[in-house]
């Protein structure tokens, strides 16, 4: 009788331990997710974008290749040095850009003033 009351205790020991234990985590239950996906997004006031995105047209540097759709401009109308051999000025947004006309190197940014 001992025996067997000593079995039944240890069995359902055994078995309450099992069926209280947690599930598992396999990174796979994302119902408490809906929440927080967009959470980073609400952080503050927006401030806008960055200075540098800010300024009309893009941030060109000298030595950057020139992509872009500027039209060529009159280098004496807005009194710019004469270009050298193989380069003109163009002008995208709010910059004179002297690109090289072969391989589209600028060589020199200027901001514009008018």
């Amino acid at each position: 009788m001992k025996r067997t009351r000593a079995l039944a205790l240890l069995l359902g020991l055994t078995i309450s331990g099992s069926a209280l234990a947690a599930p598992h985590d396999r990174h796979d239950d994302h119902r408490h997710d809906r929440d927080r996906r967009h959470a980073h997004h609400d952080k503050g006031p927006h401030r806008g974008p960055p200075a540098h995105a800010r300024a009309y047209g893009h941030d060109y540097h000298r030595g950057d290749r020139y992509r872009g759709d500027g039209y060529v401009v009159d280098y004496r109308r807005y009194h710019l040095a004469p270009p050298p051999r193989g380069h003109e000025w163009r002008r995208d947004g709010d910059k004179y850009l002297m690109v090289a006309v072969a391989t589209g190197i600028i060589a020199s940014v200027i901001a514009a003033t008018n």
